[in-house]
């Protein structure tokens, strides 16, 4: 139930997400054209993607428990200057519009990490620890949060997202993306 890993497609990895993290869904496996999709949208610039993919995940945020602020996984400073946009920040901006909550920008990357494709899952715990922190000034007390990403694999990041808002008081801390990547 926490994984949302249906036990038909594989075992459940429940016990391998962060206890901060309370629920995690996707929209469907990370191949075929949801796999191209995202590939285009992230590295060859189709923003034109935003749309039609935040809709899709927009279906997957309604079937969770209503949130008071959708939260986009952030970048670091200095990879959203070289890729020039932040896709997690477009799909949380359609998403916003379709269930009617506000995107919160709570989350600041305050480490620059190695990229987690091809890290093991060990490895991407690592890279991605203490990377993330609330914002200053921001206060996660008592929210409700769904945090939003466009793959998740191991679920490091979205895990160490959720640590974050949980130090920061969340209530309850979701997450949605497009795709899962698992490897069994």
């Amino acid at each position: 139930m926490r994984c949302g890993v249906p036990l038909a497609f594989g075992r459940c990895h429940c016990a391998d997400l962060s206890p901060a993290l309370d629920m995690l869904r996707s929209v469907a496996a990370y191949d075929g054209w949801l796999r191209q999709a995202i590939v285009s949208f992230k590295y060859h610039d189709e923003w034109s993607r935003a749309d039609h993919l935040g809709q899709l995940l927009a279906m997957t945020v309604r079937l969770m428990p209503k949130a008071d602020g959708i939260v986009p996984v952030p970048l670091h400073a200095k990879r959203l200057r070289q890729r020039g946009f932040n896709q997690s920040t477009l799909l949380a901006q359609v998403i916003s519009r379709h269930v009617g909550v506000p995107v919160c920008d709570l989350l600041l990357r305050a480490k620059l990490t190695m990229q987690q494709v091809g890290l093991s899952a060990v490895e991407r715990h690592h890279n991605v620890a203490g990377a993330f922190q609330l914002r200053s000034g921001q206060s996660a007390q008592g929210a409700r949060f769904v945090l939003i990403d466009d793959v998740v694999t191991t679920g490091s990041t979205l895990g160490a997202c959720a640590e974050a808002l949980s130090q920061g008081g969340a209530s309850f801390i979701g997450a949605a993306t497009l795709a899962h990547d698992r490897a069994d």
